[in-house]
């Protein structure tokens, strides 16, 4: 990562969260860490969830501030948090997406070109975590933006995608590695049960808990079990409305049980002692799911409480159909019914979620119907209203069958794909190798708007010595880990390639040569400070031109390679920066030199 020794003199959190009107992160981005930017943009994305409807505002327009800086200067693992960030910020206000509000459109594009460009990132980095992440968000952008049937697609290739991932790669830091993939489970979760397969849901609910365990932070856990507590209730309300009582019965005493889980989880992440209340009062999923399993008016005065800090619609939903049931256990079903009418209008406008609105529609009915003293309903529209539900349950076993076939179907696919994409990886470093290297530098000589473009050609200093001094193992670990480290070091855009032998190739589109050597000037920086017992002190001798438009590649390749030996004859660990001209190589400068070749 970009290392920002002095980035000790500005705020560790975002001012936004202490209270201020706008968000200074985006200028304090040059002093900050990857890891100092990271923990600033998720305060942000927790704060704005609980914040002011301005508070929103101010953190959105501080995400895409970060964004735009990361995409600048930082690499491609940072830009795709950020990025995930902003896709998720806009999907979940739940003003902007309604349907109707002028801003809808608008919101649904910025979504869509942000989801393009994660996925974009996810596929050159070759990274599957991301890409079922991809495949989940595009889902969850469907379900918010269209209709939920859309959606299966991509969630049977998130499903296919994620449930594979079995074990972290052999440079993948394991604890990381489980911090991220539970996260991803855990968005796919969100998306199973906003289409209403709570089957699937709780099978990789289940998964991401247990994948949580191997690093996961309290706070992330704490999110697993939350998520579980609303699958649990959502599912149980849906088997109330297809009179399965028993069922439905059973699955809220789990969601009980798992809100204990869950409220020990959060004592434990806010430093609280065990056996605290301050889950209950402050958490309205907790309260509502120990309400739910046995409704009775004790539970009054803190449900009650809990509604004006409830914010997601799902929550609200829950909150308040445990309130009219506790409110008709003290023997007002009038009041019943009041506390549902609210949000029973408001849904009639805008459906985030159809398995829990059909729940609220269905509970208000009832109240309503209890407090009216209203007729009881003709057999003929019972049968009716038993009909539709026996439909609508249909609808779901085939909208889950669907799902598992997609989900197998693509799993089949990836396979065959992963085998034709081996025919351009390197094995030995994962970087692509030289056939889609050759691919790359065609394209990128030959597109009017990746340039200008930069072609550099690394070599490796003492790099023999590491093979004759220790072992011909030894040196791939070094070679492993130097690809690693240009990977990480350089941009996303920048396709990093293993040329042959210890020799490594960059194609840097749309990047003028003065950027072009002051970014593998930092690379050649951060291979030198790599520690000897992981690079056995081997340096890079790097040679960069720009490629001509329309140019041969091989001309390309060969000035660069003549710019990298005047960089290796001058001691290696620099960079020197060489000319094309009429297929000949002109000049080269050195990286430290006062002038810089003209374009």
């Amino acid at each position: 990562m970009t290392p920002r020794s002095s980035a000790l003199a500005v705020p560790s959190e975002c001012v936004l969260v202490r209270g201020e009107a706008s968000c200074r992160c985006a200028q304090d981005a040059c002093r900050l860490t990857d890891q100092q930017i990271l923990v600033r943009a998720t305060d942000k994305f927790r704060w704005q969830q609980r914040g002011t409807s301005a508070g929103a505002v101010a953190a959105r327009i501080g995400l895409d501030e970060l964004l735009a800086h990361a995409r600048k200067h930082r690499p491609s693992p940072l830009v795709s948090e950020l990025l995930r960030m902003c896709i998720l910020l806009r999907i979940l206000d739940p003003v902007r997406t309604a349907p109707g509000h002028p801003d809808a459109e608008t919101v649904e594009a910025e979504v869509e070109a942000l989801l393009l460009e994660y996925t974009e990132l996810a596929e050159l980095d070759d990274d599957p975590r991301r890409l079922g992440e991809a495949a989940t968000l595009r889902a969850h952008r469907t379900a918010v933006f269209h209709q939920g049937e859309n959606a299966l697609t991509d969630t049977a290739v998130a499903h296919a995608i994620l449930t594979e991932l079995t074990a972290p790669g052999p440079h993948e830091d394991p604890a990381e590695w489980s911090r991220l993939l539970s996260r991803s489970l855990n968005g796919l979760v969100l998306v199973l049960l906003k289409l209403g397969s709570h089957e699937l849901a709780d099978e990789v609910s289940q998964r991401a808990i247990t994948v949580s365990e191997g690093g996961a932070s309290l706070m992330d856990r704490l999110v697993l079990q939350l998520n579980r507590v609303r699958l649990q209730l959502s599912w149980a309300l849906r088997l109330e409305r297809g009179g399965r009582d028993a069922a439905a019965a059973t699955r809220f005493v789990g969601a009980a049980q798992t809100a204990q889980t869950a409220a020990r989880l959060w004592a434990a992440a806010h430093g609280l002692p065990e056996g605290g209340t301050e889950a209950i009062e402050e958490c309205s999923i907790i309260g509502a799911a120990y309400s739910l399993k046995q409704p009775a008016p004790e539970h009054l005065e803190m449900l009650v409480a809990l509604e004006p800090m409830t914010n997601f619609t799902e929550d609200r939903i829950m909150l308040a159909i445990a309130t009219a049931r506790c409110l008709l256990a003290a023997g007002g079903p009038g009041d019943a019914a009041a506390a549902l009418a609210p949000l029973h209008h408001e849904l009639r406008k805008s459906t985030p979620d159809a398995v829990l609105a059909l729940a609220l529609h269905r509970e208000f009915a009832r109240m309503d119907e209890l407090a009216h003293g209203a007729p009881r309903r003709s057999d003929a529209l019972a049968s009716y209203a038993e009909a539709l539900e026996a439909e609508l349950w249909a609808l779901r076993e085939a909208r889950l069958t669907a799902l598992r076939s997609h989900s197998e179907h693509h799993r089949l696919a990836r396979e065959h794909g992963a085998v034709a994409a081996q025919a351009l990886q390197d094995p030995l470093t994962g970087l692509p190798n030289r056939r889609a290297l050759d691919m790359r530098l065609v394209e990128a000589t030959t597109t009017p708007a990746l340039q200008p473009c930069a072609v550099a050609l690394i070599d490796l200093d003492r790099f023999k010595d590491v093979n004759d001094a220790r072992s011909h193992a030894a040196g791939d670990a070094v070679l492993r880990e130097v690809a690693m480290c240009l990977r990480t070091i350089l941009r996303s855009q920048d396709l990093v390639a293993r040329y042959g032998g210890d020799e490594f190739v960059v194609v840097m589109p749309a990047t003028p040569l003065p950027e072009a050597r002051a970014a593998l000037q930092r690379a050649t920086d951060a291979v030198a400070a790599l520690p000897a017992d992981v690079a056995a002190g081997v340096t890079m001798s790097v040679g960069v031109v720009r490629a001509p438009l329309d140019g041969e590649p091989e001309v390309a390749l060969a000035a660069a390679d003549a710019a990298m030996y005047r960089a290796k004859h001058s001691g290696g660990n620099t960079v020197v920066t060489g000319t094309v001209h009429a297929g000949r190589v002109m000049s080269t400068v050195p990286s430290s030199a006062a002038t810089v070749p003209p374009e």
